[in-house]
């Protein structure tokens, strides 16, 4: 048989699992538990790191390309990296990623996964046990038998079993996030499923559907690739011809349309970990039937989720309610209202709030930032640069550097000023600047920044640094 390329498709910004999902941060490259545990991403990728599998493509928005690398080093894996210039919804992601395949591999198998869900259970069996309809020409989408009426939810319904390919099953119709009573009837007929955004397929099968269906999106797309930039992070498509793409799921586009689709059936635990609820589900719980994550003390409370990133954390009688701890937000909300926390990272955004967009705390190749003080026209963050690292600032005026500890160099044109511990220099305001860490030990520095404007992009709380 042929090997299978997972294709791992890194889109969306999880909103209902903020605060640690933000935009510049999503769900998918968050850990799934404590600090030891793998981020969702890693375990995308670890899931198929097995015979009969090659190693993945990987589809990411092109601001997210160093956490994708390092997210991939950090488990020893290597991938194909694809990076969109916007995002375009998942049909353009996986076409893009098929036609690069076909041109590598005509016979190419492709197994799209998103990079967000939890899966318990020998998955690789069930995906291998149906690769020879995949091979025949088939689009095989793989359905979980529903525990409950879910309402955010896709459904598949079972029109038979397909008698030359044993283990597929005829599509009768795809069901789109029904209302609660729709659901419950479907769950009950017995012969719905949860659609479970994981397919495989030939890369020449759904090229040709793409073209019956939307030839003006694959059009674009391979102009798109065509004229896309080779980096060192990976390859960037086109923007301007990938922003033309049809901004459709594959679903939609193809699967509901096609003749060549079939049902898979998977017996696995599945969850898309859509809410603090359903992470609260997947993850295992003390005798009291608490999750507790971090520094947290719980006392006469039960069937609380509690995570905490930086410090203490306790929890006096309470029952079914949920804290999620950041260093810069907290959450507090009851078992069941989780799906609401969308709304508040959709009014973090309309507000233009900072903590809509990232963590207090960021980390790069070359050190971290965190934030430390921020109020209207003044920040003050603390800046780790790596041994051997560099780390560049932007020209903004009012900008001064304080060393904490170690030695720094500070480069601005052609002047170059050492920094030692309890030293202070001024940032120049008309060029980028550099720091770098000749030493071998990490240093520290305070980054100041007092702006008299009232434009908050001129101050950010943590500033516009670029490595």
């Amino acid at each position: 048989m042929k090997k299978i390329y997972p294709l791992i498709i890194c889109g969306g910004n999880g909103t209902r699992l903020w605060p640690i999902s933000r935009t510049h941060s999503p769900k998918q490259f968050q850990k799934v538990g404590d600090a030891e545990s793998l981020t969702f991403f890693q375990s995308a990728v670890e899931r198929h790191r097995e015979t009969g599998f090659e190693s993945p493509v990987i589809v990411s928005a092109a601001r997210h390309a160093r956490t994708v690398h390092r997210q991939l080093r950090e488990i020893g894996a290597k991938a194909d990296v694809l990076l969109e210039p916007m995002g375009r919804n998942t049909g353009p992601a996986v076409l893009a990623s098929a036609l690069r395949l076909h041109a590598k591999d005509p016979d190419a198998l492709m197994l799209v996964v998103p990079a967000d869900h939890v899966i318990d259970g020998d998955i690789n069996a069930s995906i291998k046990a149906v690769q020879a309809g995949a091979e025949a020409g088939l689009i095989i989408t793989f359905g979980i038998k529903p525990r409950y009426a879910e309402t955010g939810f896709g459904y598949i319904t079972d029109g038979g079993p397909i008698i030359e390919h044993p283990g597929l099953r005829e599509v009768e119709r795809f069901v789109e996030k029904p209302p609660t009573r729709k659901a419950r009837l479907l769950v009950e007929s017995e012969i719905a499923y949860w659609a479970s955004g994981i397919s495989l397929f030939r890369a020449a099968t759904i090229i040709e559907e793409y073209r019956k269906f939307d030839p003006e999106t694959v059009a674009h797309v391979e102009k798109a690739l065509a004229t896309a930039k080779m980096t060192k992070e990976g390859l960037v498509l086109n923007g301007e011809q990938f922003a033309l793409a049809d901004a459709s799921p594959t679903e939609s586009t193809v699967f509901e349309r096609t003749r060549r689709i079939a049902l898979a059936p998977l017996d696995i635990e599945w969850s898309d970990v859509g809410s603090w609820t359903a992470m609260y589900g997947i993850s295992s719980a003390n005798p009291q039937g608490n999750v507790l994550q971090g520094d947290v003390i719980a006392v006469e409370s039960k069937n609380c989720m509690v995570r905490s990133e930086t410090r203490l954390v306790t929890c006096v009688g309470l029952e079914d309610i949920i804290v999620v701890d950041t260093p810069d937000a907290l959450l507090v909300t009851k078992v069941g209202h989780c799906q609401s926390v969308k709304k508040v990272a959709e009014h973090l955004k309309k507000t233009e709030r900072v903590e809509a967009e990232k963590h207090q705390g960021s980390e790069f190749e070359w050190g971290s930032i965190k934030q430390l003080v921020a109020k209207e026209h003044m920040t003050l963050c603390s800046v780790t640069i790596k041994p051997g690292a560099s780390m560049s600032i932007d020209p903004i005026p009012g900008r001064e550097a304080i060393m904490s500890s170690g030695e720094l160099l500070l480069t601005s044109g052609s002047v170059q000023t050492r920094l030692s511990e309890g030293e202070r220099h001024d940032i120049d305001a008309q060029t980028r600047s550099t720091l770098s860490n000749p030493g071998p030990l990490p240093a520290e520095v305070l980054i100041m920044t007092i702006a008299l404007t009232t434009k908050p992009q001129d101050v950010l709380p943590i500033p516009r640094y670029a490595s």
